[in-house]
């Protein structure tokens, strides 16, 4: 039996007695049956094509035969393309690339090609052979992929409501503005818009009516578009506007037409509603920008638009980053504060114009600072700007209370309610009713002892309803309910027929016009008629003299409260300023604060 060595062997023997010829014939053979071959002389003549060219190029083989191989270019590829291939192959390098033809009948087609030139034995080009491999179906699904990454581009930097740009794609176009050198005139506006009037239409009308807004603002910015002017949806009702310009001047000058164009009536939700919005914006010369800096300073600028009353446009200035980082302060030393247990409650009298009544008292928030000493709470209205600090004080406040009640009552000192402030903030906790009630259980403090006090600010937002129905619960178990700051917010009467209440106060400022007979007094008589009316009691607050006392008396009014009768006092000296055997409950001596308080 042969060995493998010998078949070896005669395998080699064979292929070195196969003739030139039959080689060059079977070459050319596995060619044809898998590449587009064609031969060209140096001009590109054609000389020669095999049957997969005369296929894929759609011409019969006599129409090719002589003809320059330039009736095939599609016009994909520039002049600057096939010189460099013409350069490299006229030179003897075999070229490879890929190359678009056109059919005869007009479509278009990829070809993966290498060129081989032919030389002479003087080293002289004397033709070239092309060999090319269809590439079309892979072609087709890598401009497919494109595409598709381009439309998946286009949808990641688009908002899916209002078809606009949305913050990613506005944090990539800050990102490319600002990496780019641009010219020393070159400025450039970055203002944030935030819609006014969005939650109230979101909370009357439906989140429907709010989408509509939304898309309809964004259709009236898109008209002020340009490729110097990049408008984007950034979050929820806040909007971003870039501008560019060699004069800075302008950028106010279309801010204002945009700001004029955010005004108009919307329909929704059957009801009618004059929309608005809020400018903040900065400006920079664009080769000293930063993203984050022009972005901090915009969004300072816009809440000092929103702070002075909406509506209107603001630039950012030096003073709303010091009073931003005055407020940082203070937020921190009141986080501080409430560790340190500096923050205290002082009790106001609230006395009956029935002296044969028990008086009450207000629980008022004091903070004891350690350099300015006892702060109202209009000292520090940063804590009530932070939900999270107004919640953690509303915390406190509602525990001392109820502790301070507590020592009260097992003291024997005679009174009726203490009212204790609540805020919107301390409504956003779902369980705060609950919770109050847990807190009484835990210091055994009943609800006849307790009085709610809330303002008709908190009575706006998304949260209304909720609110709404809390003060029910809180009235069914026995606690009172007063408005407080009566007639200083909007649709006060609104209230007095939507809110559970038993006592309606009314505002200081009003009082110190009581006796001067004018439009004050008129409209104390008014509110004192309506409540009474409705089988409620009022209280005046802010009453600093036996004249206006006498007056509000006069009119009917339920019960005083104000320095005449008492300045807020520490729990300690609450005996004190009490006649404590029995009606007036108030004592006629002078008696002078060991503690002075900043009202």
């Amino acid at each position: 039996m042969p060995s493998q060595e010998q078949d070896f062997r005669t395998y080699i023997e064979s292929l070195q007695a196969w003739s030139e010829s039959a080689h060059d014939s079977f070459v050319l053979h596995a060619l044809d049956c898998s590449a587009i071959v064609a031969v060209t002389d140096i001009r590109g003549r054609i000389l020669s094509a095999n049957d997969k060219f005369v296929e894929i190029s759609g011409y019969p083989r006599d129409e090719l035969i002589g003809q320059d191989h330039r009736m095939l270019h599609s016009g994909v590829h520039d002049s600057n393309f096939f010189q460099k291939m013409y350069r490299t192959i006229a030179q003897g390098g075999v070229w490879h690339g890929e190359i678009c033809n056109r059919r005869k009948n007009g479509q278009l087609y990829w070809v993966d090609t290498t060129i081989v030139p032919r030389c002479a034995a003087n080293g002289k080009v004397t033709n070239y052979v092309a060999i090319r491999f269809d590439i079309t179906a892979r072609k087709h699904a890598e401009q497919r992929l494109t595409a598709n990454r381009v439309k998946l581009q286009v949808a990641v930097n688009t908002d899916f409501l209002t078809n606009i740009s949305n913050r990613t794609s506005f944090s990539q176009y800050l990102k490319d503005l600002f990496t780019r050198e641009h010219p020393d005139n070159r400025y450039v506006c970055l203002c944030l818009l935030d819609i006014d009037t969005f939650k109230a239409i979101n909370d009357t009308s439906g989140h429907e009516s709010g989408d509509r807004l939304l898309k309809r603002i964004a259709n009236r910015l898109k008209t002020f578009q340009s490729p110097d002017c990049f408008i984007a949806r950034i979050g929820g009702d806040e909007f971003a506007i870039i501008m560019v310009s060699d004069e800075p001047q302008t950028f106010e000058i279309q801010l204002k037409k945009i700001l004029e164009n955010m005004r108009f009536r919307f329909r929704g939700g059957g009801l009618t509603h004059h929309c608005s919005a809020s400018l903040g914006y900065a400006v920079s010369r664009l080769n000293d920008s930063r993203k984050r800096e022009i972005l901090r300073c915009a969004d300072l600028a816009l809440y000092e638009a929103k702070a002075e009353g909406r509506n209107r446009i603001k630039k950012y200035a030096q003073f709303m980053k010091e009073k931003t980082e005055r407020r940082s302060r203070m937020r921190k030393a009141i986080q501080i504060g409430l560790k340190k247990k500096q923050f205290k409650l002082f009790y106001q009298l609230i006395l009956p114009i029935n002296r044969e009544k028990r008086p009450s008292f207000e629980a008022l928030l004091r903070w004891d600072h350690p350099e300015r000493g006892l702060l109202g709470p209009h000292y520090f209205p940063e804590a009530f700007e932070d939900a999270e600090l107004s919640i953690a004080i509303g915390d406190f406040v509602l525990r001392q209370a109820l502790m301070d009640i507590r020592h009260l009552t097992k003291q024997g000192v005679p009174f009726d309610r203490v009212s204790i402030n609540v805020t919107s903030d301390d409504f956003r906790d779902y369980h705060f009713t609950e919770r109050l009630f847990r807190e009484m259980n835990r210091y055994f403090v009943s609800a006849e002892k307790i009085t709610i006090e809330i303002t008709e600010k908190i009575l706006f937002g998304m949260h209304n309803q909720h609110i709404l129905d809390e003060l029910k619960k809180l009235h069914r178990a026995g606690i009172q309910i007063s408005l407080d700051d009566f007639g200083t917010g909007f649709a006060s009467l609104t209230h007095l027929r939507t809110v559970t209440f038993d006592h309606v106060k009314i505002d200081r400022v009003f009082t110190a016009g009581v006796t001067e007979r004018g439009i004050d007094t008129a409209i104390i008589r008014g509110v004192i008629d309506i409540v009474h009316s409705m089988g409620r009691v009022v209280v005046a607050e802010g009453v600093e003299t036996s004249e206006q006392a006498d007056a509000l008396a006069l009119m009917g009014c339920d019960f005083f409260q104000g320095w005449h009768f008492s300045k807020a006092i520490p729990l300690s000296q609450i005996p004190h300023i009490l006649n404590l055997d029995g009606p007036p409950w108030i004592r006629n001596d002078p008696f002078v604060l060991d503690m002075e308080v900043a009202e």
